[in-house]
């Protein structure tokens, strides 16, 4: 959900170190991928200040069915993280790398969003969405909801998804089974369409070990990854439909649709065929779009909610929290997430100790 350091939620692809796989071809395909970023970014926070905002407080005469769609723009932040992780892995010299890549991307930008949605939502107040400082602390793990801690803001759940992503992904590489991802992943994506038709129900805990229902995502992202760079297997192939399939198991006409399109763009996106996309404001949205993504709802919601106290029009306040998490994402961006990323990695790249200790740590033959 940002840069071109993906992580969806939204996430980007660490730049730095490593081998070049793609080159020029890859910056292209990368900029493609920022714009997707950018438009997915865009839907979703429609769709939570429309949509969602309905479901939960009440628009007054305010059109909101039109844009339920966008809760699909989470589905294209997987593929983007299912794509940019896998070729993140691809080029990385040591596994530490990638742990200290994923850490530099996402923490410092998310512990400052917590913190600065916990006490706008405390000193205002936003009803049901209030939490206890101690459940906001325990929200700085990003894992909380495996603890049963309530988010500081809902968005936060796709976290917990990315980092459970990261941890299968990252433990298949250090197994050495990077290469044969697919077939290891297949298997979870069965149970997503044997759940999706009925025929099996698991518990929750284990749908959200497994990422059941979130695993086809990323799946077709590492497939598109692989189709891109040449590698057109039969076992690419299947898995890139076998999981839009599966996807759709629990099936609607809306569902097959939005995942339809979602695949459809994001083929194109990464085959080099949707330059037309790959506009300044969505590059720039999708530079910020994590951030975005961190800040938008609930503070969204703090506005919106106070035109509606004071009589305004609610299409106004819907655009003035648009403005306003804009603006705070693209401060936390630059004065934040991407100062951040710096400092902790070259602080890991030029101390002698941190490179010692990631020597020790070693993938399973070749990954």
């Amino acid at each position: 959900m940002g840069g071109a350091d993906a992580g969806s939620a939204p996430t980007a692809t660490g730049r730095s170190g490593g081998r070049d796989h793609g080159g020029a071809g890859m910056k292209s395909r990368l900029l493609e991928l920022d714009a997707i970023r950018g438009l997915a970014a865009v839907v979703v926070v429609l769709y939570h200040y429309f949509y969602r905002y309905h479901e939960i407080y009440g628009h007054a005469g305010l059109p909101y069915q039109w844009a339920q769609a966008g809760q699909y723009g989470v589905q294209l932040f997987f593929m983007v993280s299912g794509f940019v992780i896998f070729w993140t892995l691809a080029r990385i010299e040591k596994p530490a790398d990638f742990i200290v890549s994923r850490f530099s991307r996402l923490y410092p930008a998310y512990w400052a969003s917590v913190t600065l949605t916990f006490f706008a939502v405390g000193y205002v107040g936003l009803p049901g969405r209030e939490v206890h400082w101690l459940q906001a602390v325990g929200n700085g793990l990003m894992f909380h909801e495996y603890l049963r801690i309530p988010h500081v803001d809902g968005v936060y759940w796709t976290l917990t998804v990315e980092l459970t992503f990261y941890f299968w992904i990252f433990l298949l590489y250090l197994l050495g089974l990077l290469k044969r991802v697919e077939y290891c992943l297949l298997p979870v994506v069965a149970l997503t369409a044997l759940q999706g038709l009925g025929l099996v129900s698991l518990p929750s805990a284990i749908n959200k070990l497994l990422l059941v229902q979130q695993l086809p995502f990323f799946l077709a992202g590492i497939g598109f990854y692989k189709l891109v760079h040449g590698e057109r297997s039969a076992v690419v192939l299947f898995a890139i439909g076998f999981s839009w399939l599966a996807a759709l198991a629990d099936f609607s006409v809306q569902r097959l649709a939005a995942y339809s399109l979602c695949y459809l763009l994001f083929y194109l996106a990464v085959s080099g065929r949707l330059a037309l996309l790959a506009t300044r404001p969505l590059i720039f949205l999708g530079g910020i779009s994590y951030a975005l993504y961190l800040l938008h709802q609930n503070i969204g919601y703090l506005v919106i909610q106070a035109f509606y106290a004071g009589g305004l029009p609610p299409l106004a306040g819907i655009g003035l929290a648009l403005a306003i998490s804009l603006l705070l994402a693209t401060l936390l961006t630059h004065c934040v997430e991407r100062p951040a990323i710096r400092w902790i990695r070259e602080l890991y790249a030029n101390s002698a100790a941190l490179q010692r200790l990631a020597g020790r740590l070693r993938p399973a033959g070749g990954a």
